[in-house]
């Protein structure tokens, strides 16, 4: 079995609605959930959790009263509770897309194959499966696996740049999850957002950034604090590049998963057209209801009897946050939206809004005027 960690921030009704979209998806994956929620929606996600899965009172420990500016620390305090030697971090934004039983399989799979670590979200980013046969891995069911060893870095730099050690969307022996933890109990220090840009456009671009910060730590090691990317209250200073992986932290078993297990619902991570926003499969819901927006541009459309159209509409950008909304409003005749979630009929005088990147047919029922509006 494995140890859950649920150390997430919640302070958006938006994000609260996710985690009771995500968390359901997971949560019969373990029996030692360790759980702190912070934001102003705490006791809202708390309760929820307490209401909706009977055994939680056995499976769940609730904790209060960590440091909440501190994510490494407060996560020790945690992990003390821990009863197995593996450790899943649960992200509220990342959909489990297989079945909770092949995610079980792939855990056990993991064990018997002491793998370490294994990225579990964001498929095929940094270690492509169709690349990966150079490195001489071994083959399970559910892997690709090697030893990561300090010789392999110049190689897997050269070939593999975006390759992360360690990702917080993954699952990891609790002996390499606590060497990651460890290195965060330095006082930190972080370093101004507007240096990182400054440096980032001149010479040092991602992830190659991570070399420099990385460099100087190792010079000041001896003063008691180091240099960090992120706030500590924030979990993303555990991340390791190829550019900042600690030799000290190897040698370390990795697992690449031979298929995609979750995928995160707004960011593609640079690859193009894998969130589930870009490929319609978020959100779980078509039609959108208590749009208080008035269109402010309206393109009319003509469509003969019978004939259809297919529609998807996502901004071209590596991140999308927002749900893009479509405004259909029929001035005469009739048609029929048809997607994979829902379908509506409209006569004259009717609207609807709608996800605009959920992929749609309109198909018209008579000669049809219809208007089209796109709120991005």
């Amino acid at each position: 079995m494995v140890t859950a960690i649920c150390n997430i921030f919640i302070n958006s009704d938006f994000k609260l609605r996710l985690f009771k979209e995500t968390f359901p998806r997971v949560y019969d994956v373990s029996d030692n959930w360790l759980v702190n929620i912070r934001g102003k929606y705490r006791e809202d996600v708390i309760k929820y959790i307490q209401e909706t899965f009977e055994d939680s009172g056995e499976n769940c420990i609730f904790f209060s009263g960590l440091d909440n500016g501190d994510w490494a620390r407060s996560t020790s305090k945690m992990l003390e509770r821990s009863r197995y030697d593996y450790v899943y971090v649960f992200l509220e934004d990342h959909f489990l897309l297989k079945s909770l039983d092949h995610f079980k399989d792939v855990i056990r799979d993991m064990e018997d194959s002491d793998i370490d670590y294994f990225q579990y979200s964001f498929f095929n980013v940094g270690l492509h499966t169709n690349s990966i046969e150079k490195i001489y891995p071994d083959f399970t069911d559910f892997f690709c696996s090697f030893i990561l060893e300090p010789k392999q870095l110049r190689e897997i730099r050269k070939n593999h740049k975006y390759f992360f050690p360690y990702s917080l969307a993954s699952v990891a022996s609790k002996r390499y999850f606590l060497k990651l933890l460890e290195l965060e109990r330095k006082k930190i220090v972080k370093v101004p957002s507007i240096l990182q840009e400054i440096l980032g456009k001149i010479f040092l671009r991602h992830p190659k950034n991570r070399l420099l910060w990385f460099v100087l730590n190792k010079m000041i090691t001896k003063i008691g604090f180091r240099l960090a990317i992120y706030s500590p209250a924030t979990p993303f200073n555990l991340e390791k590049s190829l550019f900042d992986f600690d030799e000290e932290l190897m040698s370390i078993k990795v697992g690449v998963l031979t298929e995609e297990l979750f995928a995160n619902w707004d960011d593609d991570n640079g690859v193009s057209d894998t969130s589930l926003m870009k490929r319609g499969l978020y959100p779980l819901s078509f039609v959108v209801n208590d749009v208080n927006y008035e269109p402010s541009i309206l393109k009319k459309y003509n469509q003969s009897k019978e004939r259809s159209l297919k529609f998807q509409y996502y901004a071209d950008k590596s991140r999308i946050t927002t749900v893009p909304l479509k405004y259909i409003s029929v001035e005469s005749g009739s048609l029929k939206i048809v997607s994979s979630l829902e379908t509506v009929n409209l006569n004259a005088g009717e609207y609807v809004w709608v996800a605009a990147n959920i992929p749609h047919m309109i198909t018209a029922i008579e000669d049809c005027w219809y208007n089209v509006y796109i709120r991005d």
